[in-house]
């Protein structure tokens, strides 16, 4: 019986070991993947069977000349390992490396890379058993349509899903990464394979759907033709607003959220005319369907605190069968209440310091409360205004927006900081934006609570003046330099007192 020489065994055995060695060492860094220890476990596999299949190939063949059923067995495992090895390579290379960890997404779904790999598989498989075995492949095929029929009746089941997945596959419908609406369930599509559909929803559940029966239910792909989507939302307003007012409130609350895109802008429609309430619908559209509740809940958020502000109610029924006896001057002492807690707002505030107890009281009989959630815009750089803000509770930044466009905190208000004073005495636009970053509530002195107090009594604009030019720059002083010398600070004084004069009609 021949043999192999030991030299020659001890050779080839270091020749691939040291093979399987460096294919491990190059792909070590995927060892953490599935695909890359699958990949590597198959080389050393191959490497394996070629050691199996060099010494069989040495043993003695039959009289007639033909390898042995061993050799032919040897063999045969030797090529199956090998293309075995090349699909789990070609998988990890293409597949893996160069689409989904370089591009984030694969270019096709799982279920076409495995019916790839099984079509390989198949082919080798065949080539094996009519070159190695020297089987004809047309007897073979007969005997295997029969057993094909057999397990078909087995697994109709499993055999209608894999159907279903190639149809979906050729149809496609939705692509990984899409959101949709399928069998009652919604969420991203994560993974398609031969039997299911896997869902991650927005609770971070997996779930998992069987191909035939997504072919059979209606999809909604709320990733196509394009992100953009359009959302509504329902609330109901008293009857006795006018239509035309509540929709500029709800459009500009709408348009106003994180996540509401800018173009189409939010659309109002009066939907329906309830028992209690005119139903408005707001229309939305967003382009980030996966925050869609939260969207949706800043959207319905900053609603309710526009029509706050507005003084629109949003009724709901009221069944009360509790009798109890409501004083005649309850609404007196509610509106007596509301002004002493403005009063004690407004009374630190410098720039007011001037004026007497009486006409503390007359301003602040015109004064309003405002409440502002987080994110919302109180003033907006540039616009005009007539109306000062005093902070009540909360907190709320200022922003200042140079000629590049650069937007620049250079403050923050918290409570009994003031802001908006020289629109309120001038009438000049807005300097700065405003928003807050906190619950706040404000109080809102406008320009009528303050002109009866000035024309009555002209020398609390000088003092007013005077309180002005010494906090006027404070906000250019952050962006650029402050503001130095007695000189300066009387011009300063000087023109903010001519400005109060002509916007009051003072003379």
């Amino acid at each position: 019986m021949p043999t192999m020489p030991t030299t020659s065994l001890v050779t080839h055995t270091l020749l691939l070991a040291v093979i399987a060695a460096a294919a491990t060492l190059a792909l070590w860094p995927t060892h953490t993947w599935r695909v890359g220890r699958r990949t590597i476990v198959s080389i050393w596999l191959a490497l394996i069977a070629t050691w199996v299949h060099t010494y069989a190939v040495a043993l003695p063949v039959t009289a007639a000349g033909t390898p042995t059923l061993t050799q032919k067995m040897a063999t045969a495992a030797w090529l199956l390992a090998w293309v075995n090895a090349s699909v789990q390579v070609f998988d990890l290379v293409v597949w893996e490396v160069l689409f989904v960890r370089r591009r984030q997404t694969p270019p096709v779904s799982r279920l076409m890379i495995d019916v790839f790999n099984v079509v390989v598989y198949g082919v080798g498989g065949l080539l094996v058993i009519n070159q190695v075995f020297l089987q004809d492949l047309t007897t073979l095929l007969v005997t295997s349509t029969v057993v094909s029929a057999v397990i078909g009746l087995a697994l109709q089941d499993v055999l209608r899903n894999v159907v279903a997945g190639l149809a979906l596959q050729l149809a496609a419908p939705f692509s990984l990464g899409d959101w949709v609406s399928v069998s009652g369930h919604e969420g991203r599509v994560m993974q398609m394979n031969w039997r299911t559909v896997t869902l991650r929803t927005r609770e971070n559940n997996d779930v998992i759907v069987n191909n035939g029966k997504i072919a059979t239910e209606d999809i909604i792909n709320y990733s196509r033709p394009d992100a953009l989507q359009g959302i509504d939302a329902f609330v109901g307003v008293a009857y006795p607003h006018a239509p035309g007012e509540v929709k500029t409130v709800l459009a500009q609350a709408a348009g106003g959220a994180e996540g509401v895109v800018a173009e189409p802008g939010p659309q109002i429609y009066a939907h329906d005319y309830g028992d209690f309430a005119v139903t408005y619908r707001i229309r939305y559209w967003i382009t980030d369907y996966a925050a869609l509740r939260e969207i949706t809940d800043d959207v319905m958020t900053r609603v309710w605190y526009a029509l706050k502000r507005a003084g629109m109610v949003i009724p709901f029924p009221i069944r009360d069968v509790n009798l109890r006896t409501v004083p005649a001057d309850q609404p007196a002492r509610t509106e007596a209440e509301r002004r002493r807690r403005i009063i004690e707002t407004l009374e630190p505030i410098p720039i007011l310091s001037p004026l007497g107890p009486s006409q503390l009281k007359q301003v602040a009989a015109h004064a309003d409360l405002r409440r502002y959630t987080t994110g919302e815009v109180l003033i907006r750089q540039g616009d005009p205004g007539d109306s000062l803000f005093v902070v009540r509770s909360g907190q709320a930044r200022i922003d200042v927006a140079d000629a590049t466009g650069r937007v620049v905190t250079v403050a923050t208000r918290g409570p009994g900081d003031m802001f908006g004073e020289m629109s309120l005495l001038t009438g000049e636009p807005r300097s700065a934006s405003v928003i807050a970053t906190a619950e706040t509530e404000v109080i809102t002195v406008a320009k009528p609570a303050f002109a009866d107090v000035l024309l009555a009594d002209p020398t609390i604009a000088e003092r007013i003046s005077e309180l002005l030019a010494n906090r006027s720059g404070e906000i250019e002083m952050r962006l650029t330099e402050a503001l130095a010398g007695d000189g300066r600070q009387k011009r300063l004084r000087d023109e903010i007192l001519g400005r109060i004069r002509t916007f009051f009609g003072m003379g």
